[in-house]
């Protein structure tokens, strides 16, 4: 059983993810769903599987609630069943990454610890200092898992101090939707999992732009 959980204003709330109704809708393979649910519930284990469309999380029409799968598509919050579309949906994990550590980041540190981007979350600990958590959307496209992972920052990233509004850009490795370019050529293998990306490649992304924000123009030469 794949179980989630999400905060809201009466206490956390759980559900089963109906993986029948992913496998159904979108013609997923049950297996590789169940292993990306695994994969997930153990190393971001408050992430949610969610539904995107055109690279951007869709939310609950009543509530702007977040929706999930349970019995169906439904939203986290008040529960209101919601219609997704084969054609026009896709499942998508949404969450926070783990803590970047802000304190070798003096350029744009006190503007985002004053003033954090929408649902973007800042703090303090005593291992890292002040730190930032970055909400992703990582989308499963029609083509997964023969297509890569497709991850997207939200458009609020885009309010931190120092940093690039350019929609596309080599520099700062950036497609359109704010999707983060991390694969060149043949580098995706449809074995790799949305898990691997994020760990791998995504965690490496924020960590890149925050520093090219910072002023480190050459932060993405660097390859990691």
């Amino acid at each position: 059983m794949s179980e989630q959980q999400f905060p809201t204003a009466s206490g956390p709330r759980r559900w089963q993810v109906d993986v029948a109704n992913v496998v159904k809708l979108w013609g997923f393979d049950g297996a590789r769903l169940e292993r990306e649910l695994s994969e997930m519930r153990e190393h971001f284990g408050r992430w949610v599987l969610s539904v995107a469309k055109d690279g951007r999380l869709v939310r609950c029409p009543g509530c702007n609630g977040v929706l999930v799968h349970d019995r169906g598509v439904r939203c986290v919050a008040c529960e209101r069943p919601f219609q997704a579309k084969r054609d026009t949906h896709r499942p998508a994990w949404f969450g926070l990454l783990p803590p970047i550590g802000l304190d070798g980041l003096g350029a744009i540190r006190d503007a985002i610890m004053t003033k954090p981007p929408a649902q973007h979350v800042v703090g303090t600990h005593p291992s890292i200092g002040r730190y930032l958590l970055v909400p992703l959307v990582a989308i499963l496209p029609a083509a997964f898992p023969i297509a890569p992972v497709q991850v997207h920052y939200l458009p609020t990233i885009r309010h931190v101090a120092g940093m690039p509004q350019e929609p596309v850009s080599h520099a700062f490795h950036m497609l359109p939707n704010e999707q983060m370019c991390l694969f060149a050529g043949s580098e995706w293998q449809s074995e790799m999992s949305c898990r691997e990306t994020l760990q791998q490649r995504a965690y490496a992304h924020v960590i890149k732009l925050l520093n090219y924000a910072n002023g480190k123009k050459s932060a993405f030469a660097i390859v990691s």
